[in-house]
């Protein structure tokens, strides 16, 4: 693996043609093919034992990742307008003060290129973080820096689906505020410690578990230029042009401490954790569904839906991939909705059956894998029609 992305120390020397989709990030599978895993109920090779350890054996490897969480001023349409709807806005209607997951070289010495490959970081642009990526039997390092410059809150990074004790958990509680890594303070650090069980396999989120905390009201057009107060709050919104404004419920309102508002406002990312019987790929998608109350992101127009913090289509990220490569998406949602992940022209299989459409809860994952045979300018959303009109849509291209 190549050094700057992540270091490997060892410890001594038809048509929509199925591969597989997982459900679940747990899950190892949802297939019933012939030589394939089976579905996640049956377990591998005969009947789950529920009561059986998950237990870690070490392959010898650790992989080290620097990430530093950064705060910035975020546009979430940058183009100005829907290529779904028609509708237009300003840059001062969807941009907001956001805080997102970078992936740094040793040390934080500077920012890691983008990686899209299957195997790679993605596009490391803060929102979502990085791609942490683990194989079974590995450890995984996370050297962890705040430098959270404009709100300067305590951060940290919970993660799912790993193997970690209580110094690594990174979820803070009010009886036991000083607990390690729980609310990392603005310019320290933190290592976390993670281990790949075989439990592991699958398509986990990460994300911001720290303190409470409450924002500072500011008008529509003001994007901030000083840091924000952690205990200052605001009562309302006020809308820009040309947006309609709506009914501000996923945060805390503006009124009082709001819960993981560090993950609204773009501090999560994905793990994938693989092992010897995970299909190699010739594309790898990252995908969040995710909310931003106006409430919590005064700044803003209205609540927003968005996709890897993009809003609306030619906004959120466009997806590649060409006729016969074998395709994987891993998709999330954090935040208090829940959304269904929606491909048009495609389907692929579950253990209940085919499907185009499958239901994703805050954090909860979907991983589905196919072959891809259907060329086209495709788009992927989620098909609550509220949640589409709050930019939850965008591009997927299919070349031959």
């Amino acid at each position: 693996m190549v050094l700057p992305l992540v270091r490997i120390t060892p410890s001594g020397s038809g048509r929509r043609t199925l591969l597989r989709a997982l459900t679940g990030g747990g899950a190892l599978a949802a297939l019933t093919l012939p030589g394939a895993p089976q579905a996640a109920a049956s377990g591998r090779g005969g009947a789950l034992d529920p009561f059986a350890a998950d237990s870690f054996r070490s392959s010898g490897k650790t992989r080290e990742y620097w990430v530093q969480a950064d705060s910035f001023a975020h546009n979430a349409a940058p183009s100005g307008s829907d290529g779904m709807t028609g509708m237009r806005f300003t840059d001062a209607q969807t941009t907001f003060q956001a805080v997102g997951f970078r992936a740094y070289t040793r040390d934080w010495g500077r920012p890691l290129d983008a990686d899209a490959g299957p195997g790679g970081i993605g596009p490391n642009s803060g929102i979502p973080g990085p791609v942490i990526r683990g194989e079974v039997g590995d450890v995984i390092k996370v050297h962890f820096k705040n430098n959270d410059t404009f709100y300067k809150w305590p951060h940290s990074m919970h993660p799912h689906g790993v193997r970690y004790d209580p110094d690594n958990d990174g979820g803070w509680m009010a009886d036991d505020p000083k607990r390690p890594g729980t609310a990392v303070p603005f310019g320290a650090t933190y290592t976390y410690v993670w281990r790949c069980t075989s439990g592991s396999v699958g398509s986990w989120p990460y994300h911001d578990h720290a303190a409470p905390q409450s924002v500072a009201h500011t008008t529509a057009t003001d994007t901030g230029t000083g840091t924000g107060s952690g205990s200052a709050t605001g009562s309302g919104t006020e809308s820009g042009t040309g947006m309609r404004m709506e009914a501000a419920g996923h945060g805390g309102g503006g009124a009082g401490p709001v819960m993981e508002i560090g993950a609204e406002l773009g501090l999560f990312g994905m793990i994938a954790v693989t092992d010897e019987r995970t299909p190699k790929v010739d594309r790898e998608f990252v995908l969040f569904f995710h909310d931003v109350s106006a409430a919590d992101a005064p700044s803003l127009a209205q609540d927003m839906s968005l996709c890897n913090g993009g809003a609306f289509v030619d906004n959120a990220p466009t997806f590649t991939a060409r006729a016969g490569e074998r395709v994987r998406w891993r998709v999330s949602t954090l935040g208090n909705s829940f959304h269904t992940f929606h491909i048009h022209g495609h389907r692929w299989r579950t253990a209940d059956g085919w499907v185009d459409t499958q239901l994703v809860g805050p954090a909860t994952t979907l991983t589905v894998e196919y072959r891809e045979d259907n060329p086209g300018d495709w788009i992927y959303h989620c098909h609550l029609p509220g949640h589409m009109m709050r930019g939850m849509a965008g591009r997927y291209r299919v070349t031959r």
